[in-house]
């Protein structure tokens, strides 16, 4: 599985959502491809090329980063120099120098600064030395955060008190990494070595997150899944019934495809780039997609699960809010759930915020099989959903669109 500092940030910024920044968090630690994204405020920043860590030192595209600052930056190739400037700031630096100059102020520089890959590439500290910006390197999701002067502002945080999240954060995630080198007794299902994807044989059921900033969309997290089916059809979403076996395309919306140019053309008239990623995964329109594996037989369930969503920022957006829902699944066939209803918790489209029922709880019966899994309620109705594991951990699983984790 899905999320980050920037989501540290807003659960800062708004009075910290109660626990839905370790949500995304875990989810976006299991990305498949580990591709350094760059955050600026709450937005993802499109790069050529992305940052880098050498030698212990987080390095970020230079004029990307600056251009984005709406600084002007200037490129001298014969003095191998550059000059970033705007009305208030001039920052100077050479290629290969492990230091630089705000307003003729010298800053000593971690790293210097260097080519990689055709683009210059500074240390990352540089950008907050040289504007005011905060700047995090969160190393458990592989991420850059830079928040400007202007959002820290506008949003009142307090750096002294946005360290002190930060730094529990880490520790936080430093103890459980030592933890699992410890021991893990959870139970454990072999994990299949991935095979790199070909794109003229795509076969079966690819989902992978995408960040929802403000949760309007999907809750805070969304999660995109297309079936590959003979036929050059493909169905996109969950299917109505359950995982990919239960797909009848007489009955469902699938769609004929093919792929052209890097673009995933859709008999509907849609299209999506689409690629092989560099370490073989499957991305289509900019999200790094999983194969989904079936549950292997016999995978025993019991664990109390969790799910957390949420509509706007708390305390900075009219009519915000959160919500949780609680899933028990015993190891006896039965479950207990919590804070939503059976059929508001299998449905496979996005998710509504009017499902909640407080302190009521269901009781019923389950069963898994292949991707799906079958929900009886004590009133003797039946509901079906998709259901996988994610990363091969019983403890982080999917029903339909929402991803459920034992906290």
């Amino acid at each position: 599985m899905t999320g980050r500092f920037y989501r540290l940030v807003v659960c800062f910024t708004v009075i910290l959502m109660i626990g839905i920044c370790s949500q995304h968090w875990k989810a976006s630690a299991n990305s498949s491809d580990s591709i350094i994204k760059i955050f600026l405020d709450t937005k993802m920043l499109e790069t050529k090329t992305p940052a880098k860590i050498k030698n212990g030192t987080t390095l970020v595209p230079v004029r990307a980063v600056f251009e984005s600052l709406g600084m002007k930056v200037v490129w001298e190739s014969k003095k191998q120099l550059l000059t970033v400037k705007d009305n208030e700031k001039t920052v100077t630096l050479v290629v290969g120098e492990k230091k630089a100059t705000v307003n003729n102020q010298t800053i000593t520089l971690q790293a210097a600064t260097e080519n990689i890959d055709g683009t210059l590439q500074v240390p990352l500290h540089l950008i907050g030395d040289a504007t005011g910006a905060i700047v995090y390197w969160d190393p458990y999701v592989a991420e850059v955060s830079i928040l400007t002067t202007k959002f820290i502002k506008d949003n009142n945080i307090d750096k002294v008190e946005l360290d002190k999240e930060v730094k529990e954060y880490l520790d936080s995630k430093a103890r459980e990494e030592a933890a699992k080198k410890k021991e893990d007794s959870k139970p454990k299902i072999p994990k299949k070595t991935a095979t790199p994807v070909d794109l003229t044989k795509l076969n079966g059921m690819y989902t992978g997150f995408r960040d929802d900033f403000g949760g309007y969309e999907c809750g805070g997290m969304c999660w995109d899944t297309y079936t590959f089916l003979p036929n050059k059809k493909v169905l996109i979403g969950p299917p109505a019934n359950g995982g990919p076996e239960t797909i009848d395309c007489k009955k469902e919306k699938c769609l004929t495809y093919s792929i052209s140019k890097g673009q995933l053309k859709l008999s509907n008239g849609k299209s999506f780039p689409i690629q092989k990623s560099k370490k073989g995964y499957l991305m289509i329109n900019k999200t790094t997609l999983d194969k989904v594996q079936p549950v292997p037989k016999g995978t025993v369930f019991n664990n109390k699960y969790t799910f957390i969503g949420y509509s706007g920022l708390i305390g900075v957006t009219p009519a915000a809010r959160s919500w949780t829902y609680k899933l028990t699944l015993k190891a006896n066939g039965t479950f207990e759930l919590s804070g939503v209803t059976i059929g508001s918790l299998t449905a496979n489209s996005n998710i509504s915020t009017q499902t909640s029922h407080p302190g009521k709880v269901e009781k019923g019966k389950y069963k898994i099989q292949n991707n799906t899994i079958t929900m009886t309620g004590s009133d003797g109705k039946v509901h079906k959903s998709l259901f996988f594991i994610h990363d091969s951990d019983v403890d982080d699983i999917q029903i339909g669109t929402r991803n459920y984790y034992v906290n």
